[in-house]
Order: C-alpha cells, then structure tokens, then sequence
C-alpha cells in the first residue's frame, strides 16, 4: 500500500508528465507577493546555511510550546469572514504548563470547545469530528507559522520591502523542482518573508492567493519570544481573519491539578497537523495550450474526505468553480494517524489529453 508521502510523489510526477508539452500560467500579480522580482537560488552550503538560520530564528520565535519554555496564559479574540462554515467573532484562550498538561478553548459562531491536555492524554467537553477551518488556520498562524517538513529542499531567495523596511523572502519547494533563478514565485513554493535584521516573520504564504501578515506594533515580549499583536490572513485581496492579542501572561503559578478533567470529559475530537500541500491533475478535452492552476484550500478528515473548502482567488472563472467543486466531491489518502484533521492546499491542473 502506498504511503502518504510516496502517493503524492506520484501525484506529482504524473502532474509534470502530463504538463510537459503545455504552458503553465505564472503566479497572478498581487500587492501581497513580495517575491515577485530577481530570485537567487541557495546553491552554496554557506547561502543555504545562512537561509536555514534565518528560518529558524523565526520559527523559534513562535514556538511558545517547546520543551522546558516557561507556563503562559494567552487570550485572543478575532474575527472570522468567507465562505466557509463557520464565521463571525470568536475568542480563544490557552493555558499551557507543560508539554504534557495545558488547556485550550475556542468560540466561533455556534462552535464551542474546550480542550484539556492532562498527562499527556487529550480530553475534550463535547464529542466532534470537525474543527472549523478558520481556527485551524488562527491556530497554524499563531504558533506553527513555519514547517519545513521536506527533506532536501530547494531554497530560493528574493530581497523585497515590506512596510519600508528590507526583507528576506525564503522560497520553498521540494527536492524535484528546476533550481533555476528564473524570476517570481512559482506555484508549488511556499515563502516566508523575514524581516533581516530582527528575525521575525512578516508574511507567510503557504500557496499563491493566500498571505498570513504580522504586525509587530504594540508586541508583547514573553521570555525573549517576540509575539505579533496582530495578525490578519488575506485571501484572493479579501481579508478571512483578523485575529487580535489581548494578553499573554506567565502562568507558572497555576496549579496542575486546576486543569484536571472533569469525569464529563472523555472523548476527543480530531487533532490538527500542519498543512499539506499536492497537485490534482484533471484531464480533459484537446487544444489548451496553457493552464491556469487554481489552488483549493480544504480540511481533510481522517478518511481524506473533503469537510470543507474554498478557492484563494475570486476571479468567478469556471474553471475555478469546476476545481471547487471537484475539490468537494472528492477523496484524498487517509491519514496516517487516525484521528487526524489536515488542511489542505489543492493545486487543480486541468491538462489537455
């Protein structure tokens, strides 16, 4: 049976070999694609190097949760927008002691839940089988921004400005992709801009059409961690989510004991992984000579079973509402661990036969 990871291997060799005697369309232009100029390719152990620290002094300025970080208590409260399930205002707080005792609640809508960490063993108040999209995105946005998840990968570089000030935009693509400078982001990349003198994270992108931005006026500044008072996430120039910071706190005084679950909770809905990326190749009738990718963003279930999606464009073509649709009706690998909900990054290719 084929893993995974060696499924959409193939997923993506089949796309480049149906692809190859076509045009691909490049990125659109957006005001938020910074790398949309000269990009250098990271071919020396020492441009490489230097890329890698610069990613994980960002990566380990969000990561609150690392072993032996000191106790915190956090509350946000964010707005959620789109068309998708759930909407509207939401507030989210966490009380994390350890890696193996914290405590997390979410409201959005008429979706609730509270979410207890105890010994290591997840309790939730309420059986579910679905966490809303926009709060497995405020989630990834807040605390796991960045994911370098592939072995090998090619690292590409741009130099662009951001609110006056010079960053440094890391494209990331996996090991089989051309290591040419050709100049603009291409759809498969991810990228992360970094601000190349602090470190931080300024804007995220996990897929062409959608922008994670943070806004560091006002930071609070937890143990050497600098965390963004804002952070918004714009798709297809529409803003999806705007999440604000209303406190951060130690919390090492809190007792262990005061996060024991109740005899209530027993059960656990789905937990949340990082996000995933894999093309779809759809073949149909000659005489395209270009294609235009559209890109899906979906929550998978365990079973890979589509619970929600969207598109990161709002052009109205058919061709985008035809991937939509497809995106809905169809059924992705499982995943490999049993009692996990995936976010999704959908790249529709429709190739003439």
């Amino acid at each position: 049976m084929l893993t995974f990871r060696s499924l959409l291997a193939f997923i993506f060799l089949a796309a480049v070999a149906f692809g190859q005697n076509i045009t691909v369309a490049p990125v659109p232009n957006d005001p938020l694609e910074l790398a949309n100029g000269p990009v250098q390719v990271a071919e020396t152990p020492q441009a490489r190097a230097a890329t890698v620290e610069l990613l994980e002094k960002a990566q380990q300025n969000a990561d609150l949760f690392a072993p032996g970080s000191p106790a915190f208590a956090l509350k946000v409260s964010f707005n959620a927008d789109g068309s998708v399930l759930y909407t509207g205002a939401g507030q989210m707080e966490e009380t994390w002691l350890s890696p193996e005792t914290s405590r997390w609640s979410v409201r959005l809508g008429d979706f609730s839940l509270t979410r207890t960490f105890f010994h290591g063993v997840a309790f939730d108040d309420r059986s579910i089988s679905f966490i809303p999209m926009r709060v497995q995105m405020l989630r990834g946005a807040l605390y796991w921004p960045i994911n370098l998840e592939t072995a090998r990968p090619l690292i590409r570089t741009a130099t662009a400005n951001w609110k006056g000030k010079e960053v440094t935009c890391i494209l990331i693509s996996g090991p089989q992709a051309e290591p040419t400078a050709t100049p603009g982001r291409r759809w498969y990349e991810k990228e992360y801009c970094v601000d190349s003198k602090t470190g931080l994270l300024q804007v995220w992108s996990d897929a062409p059409g959608i922008f994670v931005l943070y806004d560091y006026s006002g930071a609070a500044v937890f143990h050497g961690h600098t965390v963004p008072h804002q952070i918004s996430i714009v798709e297809g120039g529409n803003t999806v989510l705007e999440a604000h910071l209303d406190s951060l706190l130690g919390a090492s005084e809190v007792s262990p004991d005061s996060l024991k679950p109740t005899p209530q909770m027993t059960a656990h809905g789905p937990f949340l992984s990082a996000t995933v990326r894999f093309p779809q190749v759809v073949r149909v009738a000659p005489g395209a000579s270009t294609v235009q990718p559209v890109i899906v963003h979906a929550i998978l279930d365990e079973d890979g079973k589509v619970l929600d999606a969207e598109l990161l464009e709002n052009s109205g073509m058919a061709l985008s509402k035809s991937a939509l649709d497809l995106v809905k009706r169809g059924s992705y690998v499982p995943a490999r661990n049993r009692r996990m909900q995936r976010e999704a990054f959908i790249n529709v290719r429709f190739v003439s036969q």
